[in-house]
């Protein structure tokens, strides 16, 4: 089941929670900042033992202090305003989608919250954010027991529900 919600995302249940990463896995910015804040210092020790992680890749650690048993780090691409690398973001963010199903799937993970990757620091409108999205989450969506999406605003929230209503309504 595929659901999108607004609110905290640090506050929320599943067995794993998907943290935009830097390569290294250390603490970037936004969402990724607080996740690292949160799972302290022994989430900043295992993230130091994992391999580098590429634009589309991800990687798994336990999450320690947070309200989830995993952490399933991916680094996203930056968006260039749809120039002629435009094309090249949008299949690595759908790769980022998809690599995190594939590891989550591989680890047993049967519940995933997923924030708008991409559309945070890294610049993806939400529109177009929320349709590489989408199209990977509805259709592997019946792998899992739940995924959740849980946006920051509601404004967000509302274009990516647009999204979901103009183009996956009847899948």
């Amino acid at each position: 089941m595929l659901r999108l919600t607004c609110g905290n995302i640090l506050t929320l249940r599943a067995a794993g929670l998907v943290c935009p990463a830097h390569k290294h896995l250390i603490a970037g910015r936004g969402l990724s900042a607080q996740i690292h804040d949160r799972g302290g210092e022994s989430l900043r020790d295992a993230c130091a033992d994992v391999a580098e992680c590429g634009v589309g890749e991800a990687r798994l650690t336990r999450a320690y202090n947070l309200p989830v048993k995993y952490l399933l780090h991916t680094v996203t691409p930056q968006w260039s305003s749809g120039d002629q690398w435009g094309a090249e973001a949008l299949a690595e963010l759908r790769r980022c989608y998809n690599s995190v199903l594939d590891l989550a799937r591989q680890g047993k993970i049967d519940t995933l919250l997923f924030p708008a990757l991409g559309a945070g620091t890294n610049r993806f409108p939400h529109s177009i954010a929320a349709h590489q999205a989408l199209e990977v989450l509805h259709q592997r969506a019946h792998e899992f027991k739940q995924i959740t999406v849980c946006l920051h605003t509601p404004a967000a929230l509302a274009e990516w529900q647009q999204v979901e209503r103009r183009f996956f309504s009847s899948l």
